[in-house]
């Protein structure tokens, strides 16, 4: 708030300084001399709604801070080195709520552990129990593994075409994340054949071969497509299934490019916060008489171009 401003709001009972050239913001009441609260908080508003959306034309034309910005005076001043590069021509894209999100995970979770529950109970000595209990825990990682892994974070981070550091981090994460999965569901395939195996050789009275049920990666390494059970492919397909629809609900919890939906989100804020101001001015029975009021032109004309700028600069 300007010096002057504060001044007056210091001083409670004073006549504003008629030189101070306040009259184009504040209205001032004739009896008390206060400055207009309506209008107070409608100037305040207008400027944190004129920060956020000019931060985010920053972002869409800088690619998030990716390249320079050919508007500031140290870089417009070389023509030469202008790169020739288009800002983000469409608006953020990313869920109101995460609800939908989280329950698809719980549910993803959810399915695959009782699915896989059948699968495991036939060696387990404690049937569908012990057999719920161990595929709880290879869904639970399994779906989690890759929703912010590879859909989260590999998948956002290959997002920005201008940051090829990111692109490439994100291509090394989600390369070693889908071996690391592949690995675990031909594991937890293998396992459940090795337990097939285990309680057959018990049922028939044997126990040499029992032991490998203790070493299904080894087992996965050494016989990749060795699978010898419908269950045991079925299981591989459902956990890789589940998988993939997991990444791609984390690639869908924000906008791809990082950070893009948090200034959005920024402006959004700003924009309710500078429509409250305004119905607040107009219930205002002092404002009303200012309808020509530059302050509330200003806000007015801002609002609506808030709004056409959240729908994308194409719009705008």
């Amino acid at each position: 708030m300007p010096q002057k401003i504060a001044e007056f709001l210091n001083k409670p009972g004073a006549k504003p300084d008629r030189d101070a050239d306040l009259d184009d913001e504040f209205e001032s009441d004739s009896e008390t001399g206060l400055l207009n609260v309506s209008l107070l908080r409608l100037e305040g508003a207008t400027a944190r709604a004129e920060g956020a959306q000019e931060n985010l034309k920053v972002f869409r034309r800088t690619w998030g801070n990716a390249i320079p910005d050919e508007t500031t005076s140290e870089f417009s001043s070389d023509v030469s080195t202008q790169p020739d590069v288009k800002p983000i021509n469409r608006a953020a894209v990313y869920p109101k709520s995460h609800m939908l999100h989280f329950s698809v995970l719980a549910a993803l979770v959810l399915f695959e552990g009782l699915a896989n529950a059948y699968f495991f109970s036939t060696g387990s000595d404690l049937g569908l129990l012990g057999g719920w209990l161990q595929a709880i825990t290879v869904s639970f990682t399994n779906v989690i593994t890759a929703f912010f892994l590879i859909g989260f974070i590999g998948l956002r981070l290959m997002a920005n075409p201008h940051k090829r550091v990111h692109q490439i981090l994100g291509a090394g994460v989600i390369a070693l994340t889908t071996i690391a999965l592949l690995a675990l569901n031909l594991s937890a395939a293998h396992y459940r054949d090795l337990m097939e195996l285990h309680a057959a050789t018990l049922a028939m009275g044997g126990a040499e071969q029992t032991g490998v049920i203790l070493d299904p990666v080894q087992a996965a390494w050494n016989n990749m497509t060795g699978l010898k059970s419908l269950e045991a492919l079925l299981l591989f397909i459902l956990g890789t299934t589940f998988a993939a629809i997991a990444a791609y609900k984390g690639r869908t919890f924000s906008d791809a490019i990082m950070g893009y939906a948090g200034a959005t989100r920024k402006l959004e804020k700003a924009s309710e916060g500078l429509m409250k101001a305004l119905e607040e001015a107009a219930k205002d029975k002092d404002v009303k008489k200012m309808k020509g009021h530059a302050l509330l032109t200003d806000a007015q004309t801002l609002n609506v171009e808030i709004l056409r700028e959240l729908e994308g600069p194409a719009r705008t």
